[in-house]
């Protein structure tokens, strides 16, 4: 009888103990990810390095969020079906003197994003502009850091200097 009390209350203390790490895991994934400052042009190419790196090494990111001034682009993963989707800040969270223009906005639907609060092709609805990319090789993974440079640059903004956070 004495022995099975014990059992019994070893497996409640193991149990405890399992859902304690659990919940340390999940807080340290979330709060205490990498973070990453680049400045533009002086270390672009250190930045296309680990970009590539963390995509084609991380196939189930939770995220990978590039911050410039009020501007973001966020990744996730898929690793089942080799997907990341990607999302970019809509002017609905931007403060009047950051909202894009109609030629920014031209030019992020002119990249296939579909726009904000629409349904894209699998009936997903976000309030910001998204895009699914498929990766099955590297040159998918370079195509999508060159659109992201594209990004930065020609609708965000990005100038010789200028330092943007990568999260992840």
């Amino acid at each position: 009888m004495c022995n099975a009390k014990n059992e019994q209350k070893v497996k409640i203390i193991i149990g405890v103990l399992i859902v304690i790490i659990g919940i340390l895991a999940i807080f340290k994934k979330r709060n205490f990810g990498k973070l990453k400052t680049y400045k533009w042009e002086t270390e672009k190419e250190k930045f296309e390095k680990d970009f590539i790196q963390i995509l084609s090494k991380n196939p189930n990111l939770e995220h990978l969020i590039i911050e410039f001034d009020s501007y973001y682009i966020q990744y996730k993963g898929f690793v089942n079906s080799k997907e990341f989707y990607s999302e970019i800040v809509s002017n609905e969270f931007l403060n009047e003197t950051k909202k894009y223009s109609e030629n920014q906005i031209e030019e992020i639907l002119n990249l296939e994003f579909s726009k904000p609060n629409e349904k894209d092709n699998d009936g997903n609805v976000s309030p910001n502009y998204t895009k699914w990319y498929n990766l099955t090789t590297i040159n998918e993974i370079e195509f999508i850091h060159k659109e992201l440079i594209r990004i930065l640059k020609s609708i965000f903004g990005l100038e010789n200097g200028n330092k943007f956070k990568v999260r992840y």
